[in-house]
This record gives structure tokens, sequence and C-alpha cells, in this order.
């Protein structure tokens, strides 16, 4: 579940990809590529940039490249269309940025999405330039009508966000809030509060997350005994371990249903209703299908 860059790839000389996800959940991510995403079923929630929307049928979004971003699906019977495209496609926009990401209408996505799925489909004779003239016009309608500001903002806090998730990976078994404060050279309150909003989760929550991660693969790996992967993962003790893994896993250690994946609940809650792995999920339709 730890927050990763994501990296697409498309067919041959394609720079756009279009597919729909019922029950759309998935962890903190980002990557180069823009996605333009509509609702064309049910509830989501999104937190993009450490904001947290709530969008529903009909709403569109338009996520910017390199933005920490997550989608969860609030009932599993929305459906998700999507939209990546590589950045490149609409450089001439490279200095605008939308005020907000969540848009003031749909400029005809579900359209646009058909359209492009039946060129990627069919790939008739100059194919791929005709998907990107349809992601530019779209694109150039979003900006010239949504609200926007004269620069695409860089955040080097953000940037340097992402670079402590790498250093959580690297350190989780022994990582604290202060290493993160050392890291981000902010004090320890200020750096729970920002981690908090950027990503929706509690700092030493989600080093606990990725703790419970390298777990499950040490115990589907099967050279550990739970007393060691408990010692090798940071929780100090067999009960602690124990208690956590059970708390975000949602199964004992030693009870772990066959091909389980953990990817963190969505959520700060916790019960029987939270769900932490991503195979709820479903890819319905893709344009690499």
């Amino acid at each position: 579940m730890s927050a990763t860059k994501e990296k697409w790839y498309y067919g041959e000389s394609e720079r756009v990809w279009v597919g729909k996800y019922k029950n759309s959940q998935n962890t903190m991510h980002w990557h180069s590529d823009c996605e333009l995403i509509y609702v064309e079923r049910g509830t989501l929630d999104v937190v993009h940039g450490g904001v947290s929307f709530r969008i529903q049928n009909g709403d569109a979004m338009f996520i910017d490249s390199e933005t920490l971003h997550r989608i969860n699906a609030v009932d599993d019977s929305s459906l998700l269309q999507t939209l990546v495209f590589d950045r490149n496609v609409i450089d001439e926009l490279e200095a605008v940025a939308l005020t907000s990401p969540v848009l003031s209408a749909d400029y005809g996505i579900p359209v646009v999405y058909d359209k492009i799925m039946l060129e990627l489909k069919n790939k008739r004779p100059l194919y791929a330039q005709q998907t990107e003239l349809y992601i530019k016009q779209l694109l150039l309608d979003i900006f010239r009508y949504e609200r926007t500001d004269d620069k695409r903002a860089k955040s080097e806090t953000d940037v340097k966000l992402r670079a402590l998730f790498d250093e959580i990976e690297r350190h989780y078994d022994s990582y604290t809030l202060r290493d993160g404060a050392k890291f981000m050279s902010m004090n320890p309150s200020y750096l729970s509060r920002f981690f908090t909003q950027k990503t929706g989760m509690h700092f030493m929550r989600y080093v606990a997350c990725v703790r419970v991660e390298k777990a499950v693969e040490l115990l589907r790996g099967g050279m550990y005994n739970v007393t060691e992967i408990a010692a090798r993962c940071g929780f100090g003790t067999i009960r602690n371990f124990n208690r956590i893994f059970k708390l975000l896993a949602g199964y004992p250690p030693t009870a772990l249903p066959e091909g389980y994946v953990f990817t963190a609940a969505v959520t700060e809650k916790s019960g029987p209703d939270v769900n932490p792995t991503l195979s709820g999920c479903e890819l319905v339709e893709s344009s690499s299908l």
C-alpha cells in the first residue's frame, strides 16, 4: 500500500488510454501522466493534493501530472470512466493550472471516451493522432472555461513528501515521526498535521501499514516464523504485532486467506466493514484489452 509513483504503458505509438472501473479503490499514488475521471454511476471520495472531494453521478475531475491522489468508491456498484494521457499531449497548456480539480461541467467526456475507445480498438490509419486531437480539444475547452491560475505551481514540499515515502519504504522497521520531521525539515507536530492533510492518514498509521505490507510479503515467502517477522518489521513484541496486523489487515497473521493482498484501509476507521484490499475493484473495460 505504500505510496508509489505509477508508470503507465501505452500501446505502440499511443499516448492515450481509456477504461472503466467498477468500485474503484486505490491507495495514495502519483504519475507523470494526466488523468480525467467521470462518474458514470455512484459516489466516490477523492483525495487530491491533500484536499478531499466527494464526486457523484455526472461529476468530472482533472488530475494533473505529479499530483498525489487516491480514489475510493463509496459504494461497490459505482462506475468510473478514466482517460489517461501523456502530459506532453497538452504541452501547450503547461503554464496553466485549474484552481479546482473538480470541473463545473462534464464537457462531453462520456462522448469523447467512446470516440477514443473506438479509435484505440479499431486502430485505423492515424488513430493515435486522432485520439490526441480528441484529448487536446477536450482539455482546451476545460482550460478555457474553468477558473485557472496563470502558472502551474510546482510545490517543493510535495516533491519532498514523495521522497519521504521512499525513506519510509527503506527504513520502515525503525522509522519514527521524529525521523520524518528531520527529513522534511519540519517540527514533528507540523509534519503530523501536514502528512494527514496530504494523505488522509496519520503518519504512524501509514508507517504501520507499510510494516504490515512487508509482513504479509514475508508470511507469503515462508522463510521466517511469526516471531521473526514481527522483529524484522519493527513491531517490537509478538503481542503488538498480532494486534496491529489484525487491526489493519482484518485477519490474524496466521490466518491470511489464499491470495490476500494488503493495500491498507482507505479510511481511519477499523472494523468488519473496512476492506483493506483492492480485490473489489474491477476493470470492466479498457482500450488495451
